[in-house]
């Protein structure tokens, strides 16, 4: 009975996210109320301004800043809310971060040494 169980559930997880890819795209209540809020097509938030930091990506965005996602939810850009090391590189504070959409970064600014 429980492996049936395990399976039937297994089974859900997977209907889930081929019926709704965008389950874990950000939801438009991470924005600021009086920011201008860009949509995909589809539904998901493009880009909007922060109310409050933002974790993603193992990062924490800066608050009262852009943040801009790709169309399946993944953090594209934002601004760094404190100094992080990814893959040996230190990126810098209150300066933009990117990515590319398997979540590799794609740029920042380097702390200095």
């Amino acid at each position: 009975m429980k492996r049936i169980r395990i399976f039937l559930f297994g089974v859900l997880l997977l209907t889930g996210s081929l019926l709704c890819p965008n389950a874990f795209a950000a939801d438009p209540s991470i924005c600021n109320a009086d920011a201008n809020i860009e949509f995909y097509e589809n539904g998901p938030v493009k880009a909007c301004t922060l109310k409050d930091p933002y974790d993603a990506n193992n990062i924490t965005c800066k608050g009262s800043a852009m943040i801009s996602f790709y169309a399946d939810g993944n953090l594209e850009a934002c601004m760094l809310y404190e100094e992080v090391a990814i893959s040996g590189i230190r990126c810098k504070p209150d300066a933009l971060i990117s990515f590319f959409n398997d979540g590799k970064l794609k740029s920042c600014t380097k702390q200095e040494q």
